[in-house]
């Protein structure tokens, strides 16, 4: 893929390391309460400004972690960032322990604990699960998320269809994987092409969440 790809009114690139603490902030706020993180972290902080940071740190970590051996790529309107999307190659090294610690990982420790981050990697483990079985040869979308003042711009199902897709496609990928956690996301991926073949819940303490497996054939 080229540093920039333009479609229409956005402009599509790699992610660059002085941006990935605006784009830890920009996917923290868009996530916001989502369940797979809140049932998880939501419980050590007294308010919603301190959880959020606190997302935006962890999520610092995963966007470093991802750009050093996969891909961020980030989709820019009149020079702002307005989506960003974690995309992992099936061909590369799987992302490991030692690569979050040098992203950051043990930052993250005093602020939730270290029990609460070894629980939230030990689920996201489980949560995959269905993906690397089912398609283990996918490329797999570890992150999609928008602006969260730009929501309902269809900015989301733009990056699918015209960075995401021809950036797998490109690299000779012939198909996608993803899980997501809310009914509202499991319609806007069947309504981007995605087809789900697993669901379950996940749970942690007494409380647990649905999670369900999508998938798109590129073919």
């Amino acid at each position: 893929m080229s540093d920039t790809k333009q479609q229409s009114t956005v402009e599509y690139r790699f992610a660059r390391p002085e941006e990935f603490d605006a784009l830890a902030r920009l996917t923290a706020l868009s996530f916001g309460e989502y369940p797979f993180f809140s049932f998880v972290f939501r419980e050590a902080f007294d308010s919603y400004a301190d959880y959020v940071n606190y997302m935006a740190r962890l999520d610092r970590m995963h966007i470093r972690a991802n750009a050093r051996k996969h891909a961020c790529l980030v989709g820019t309107r009149n020079a702002r960032v307005v989506s960003v999307a974690l995309l992992q190659d099936p061909t590369a090294k799987r992302l490991g322990v030692f690569d979050y610690i040098l992203s950051g990982g043990l930052g993250l420790i005093p602020h939730a604990g270290l029990t609460r981050l070894l629980d939230f990697f030990s689920i996201s483990e489980q949560a995959h699960q269905d993906c690397a079985r089912e398609c283990p040869d996918a490329w797999y979308v570890e992150m999609l998320a928008v602006d969260s003042g730009l929501k309902g711009q269809g900015l989301g199902s733009h990056m699918i269809e015209e960075c995401l897709v021809p950036y797998v496609r490109a690299h000779g990928g012939t198909e996608l994987s993803l899980i997501t956690n809310t009914e509202a996301n499991r319609r806007f991926y069947s309504r981007n092409g995605f087809t789900e073949f697993a669901g379950g819940q996940l749970e942690r303490k007494g409380t647990q969440i649905g999670n369900w497996s999508y998938r798109m054939d590129l073919e």
